[in-house]
C-alpha cells in the first residue's frame, strides 16, 4: 500500500525523531563530504529539513519531492538558494526540467529510497546526473529482509549502487533513532561516481 505523503506534511516536523534523523544525517554528511559551494539535489526532500541545514553551506539545492504538501512546507522556510520541484525523479523530468540542466556534485536522499519500488532505476538516473567524482549519499532504515517496505539492507544497497556503475560504494550504520517502534538503526549508503 502506497503512503500518501500529503497527509503527513502538516505534522511531519512535530515528531522529535524526524528532527533527530535530519540532524544526524547532516552531521554524518559533513564528516564525509566538503559541502561548501556544492550544487546539490535533495531527492525526496519532504518538508526540507535536510535542505534547511545544507542551505547556508552549499551553492544551491534542487529540492525534489512528489508531495505538493511537503513542498509547501519547504516553501514556508523561504530558503533563497533552494529551488523546489514537485515531481517524481524520472528520465523525462531530467530531460525537460530546467532545474536539471546542470550536473550535480552531490545527491542526498534522507529516508526515501527504502520507500520507493524502483530503487535501481532511481540510482541509475542519479548516476547519470552526477558529475564525475560526485557523491550520492542516502540514509534509510536498515532492514534485514528486503521484503520489508520501509528500509534497505546492506546487501541490496551495495548490489544496486555497484551495478549502476558507482566506482566506490560503502554502507554503514552511522546512528540509531529512538522511535515509537523502538530503537531503529539507520543505514547510510555512500556511492562515488
Amino acid at each position: 500500500m502506497a503512503i500518501n505523503w500529503d497527509e503527513h506534511a502538516a505534522n511531519w516536523e512535530s515528531s522529535e525523531a524526524t528532527a533527530t534523523y535530519a540532524n544526524q544525517a547532516f552531521e554524518s554528511l559533513q564528516q564525509l563530504v566538503n559541502l561548501h559551494g556544492k550544487h546539490v539535489l535533495d531527492f525526496g526532500c519532504g518538508t526540507g529539513l535536510l535542505s534547511q541545514r545544507l542551505s547556508p553551506i552549499v551553492k544551491d539545492i534542487v529540492a525534489l519531492d512528489s508531495s505538493e504538501a511537503m513542498i509547501e512546507q519547504l516553501d514556508d522556510k523561504q530558503l533563497e538558494n533552494v529551488e523546489p520541484v514537485v515531481d517524481l525523479l524520472t528520465r523525462g523530468l531530467v530531460a525537460i526540467h530546467p532545474a536539471f540542466r546542470n550536473q550535480f556534485e552531490l545527491v542526498v536522499a534522507s529516508s526515501v529510497c527504502g520507500f520507493i519500488s524502483n530503487y535501481a532505476d532511481v540510482c541509475d538516473i542519479i548516476y547519470t546526473i552526477l558529475d564525475d567524482g560526485g557523491y550520492f549519499v542516502h540514509w534509510d532504515w536498515l532492514v534485514t529482509d528486503d521484503a520489508e517496505s520501509s528500509g534497505i539492507s546492506f546487501i541490496h544497497a551495495e548490489q544496486v549502487l555497484t551495478s549502476v556503475g558507482f566506482s566506490e560504494v560503502s554502507v554503514s550504520v552511522p546512528f540509531s533513532i529512538t522511535t515509537p517502534e523502538g530503537e531503529l538503526d539507520v543505514l547510510m549508503a555512500v556511492a562515488k561516481k
